[in-house]
Order: structure tokens, then C-alpha cells, then sequence
């Protein structure tokens, strides 16, 4: 009997090497995911060229450098080439989840509001982004990203209710801060 199960353990362990060594076989490497994606990109085969990032991100999760040029790349597929706002949206939010502390995940989380606002025309999921985003990134830490002040900016005139274009009208006409003062003329002498 413990012969037979020797046997039998011998057999499944043959048998995971084998299937383990097959998957490996059908894995390429990092670069040719990229590059095959970009070809059928080229070719306008965006949902082949879609599976295929997604192909990366699968069999390299532990690389994040590629991952989310990954995702961005998916992003910029279906807003760009097959114009699916809503699919925009869930795969930044999708890279942003995945990477909650990248770069990557700000500008994600930013594209998913401006996405809602200004081609989806949906002024309340919009606000909810715009909100949220605010929540995760108050501030800007590098000078050359403005990411928050524009999505304080833009919250601002959703909540408002005005154009952006309102508000900038508004908003020229006050750009002498200093308080306006009446001169009273002291030299005319009373009669």
C-alpha cells in the first residue's frame, strides 16, 4: 500500500512539473507583450491589442514599471480608439487600486473625473471624482503638477453651476484687490 501511494505521489508531482514547465513555455517575455501590443494597436486591432497588454499584466504582476504603462496604454485605447468613456474610467480606477502610491494613481484618479465631466457629460459622478480625488491628494507636492489646484478649479465651477469661462469673466474684473477709496477735494473753501 505505501508502495502504491509512493507511486501515485511520484506520478502527481511529474505531473505539476510537467503542466508548471508547459505554462512557462507559453509565457514571452516582458518586451514582445509590448511589442505585439503595439503592433495590433497600429494595425487599429484595439481589443486584440487590449488582451494582449492585459496578457502582460497577468504574467508579470511583480512588474510595476510595465503594469502601469499597461494599464495606461488600455486607458488611452478605449478612450482615444474605441471612444468607451466608461471603460476609461474602470481601467484607471482599476491602476489606481493596483498601484494606490504611484504617480500614476493621482493622474489616474484625476483622468476618471475629467473623463465623467467633460466627455461623459456627468456633472455628478464628476463632482463625486472630483471630490474623492481632492481627499487623496489635497495638495501638490511637485511644482510641476497641478492636479489639485485644477481639480479644486474645475469642483469649484461644477458647484457652481457656471462655465469656466463665467468664472473667469467674473474673476478679471477683480484684479485690483485694494479697496477702493472716496477723496474728499479739502481745497474748495465754503461761501
Amino acid at each position: 500500500m505505501l508502495k502504491i501511494n509512493l507511486s501515485l505521489l511520484t506520478l502527481l508531482f511529474a505531473a505539476f512539473l510537467f503542466s508548471s514547465c508547459q505554462k512557462a513555455e507559453n509565457v514571452k517575455p516582458e518586451q514582445a507583450y509590448l511589442d505585439d501590443a503595439k503592433k495590433l494597436y497600429d494595425e487599429k486591432k484595439f481589443d486584440e491589442s487590449i488582451a494582449t497588454y492585459r496578457e502582460l499584466i497577468k504574467n508579470y504582476p511583480a512588474s510595476e514599471k510595465n503594469a502601469i504603462f499597461a494599464y495606461n496604454q488600455i486607458a488611452g485605447i478605449y478612450f482615444d480608439g474605441l471612444k468607451d468613456y466608461q471603460k476609461t474610467v474602470d481601467t484607471y480606477r482599476e491602476l489606481a487600486e493596483k498601484y494606490p502610491n504611484s504617480k500614476e494613481a493621482k493622474q489616474s484618479l484625476f483622468m476618471v473625473a475629467f473623463t465623467y465631466d467633460e466627455y461623459m457629460k456627468d456633472k455628478d459622478k464628476a463632482k463625486d471624482a472630483y471630490k474623492k480625488f481632492l481627499e487623496k491628494f489635497p495638495n501638490d507636492t511637485d511644482p510641476n503638477d497641478k492636479m489639485s489646484e485644477s481639480a479644486r478649479t474645475m469642483l469649484q465651477v461644477l458647484e457652481s453651476g457656471k462655465t469656466i469661462e463665467d468664472m473667469i469673466k467674473e474673476n478679471s474684473g477683480n484684479t485690483d484687490k485694494t479697496p477702493k477709496t472716496t477723496t474728499i477735494d479739502t481745497t474748495k473753501s465754503k461761501k
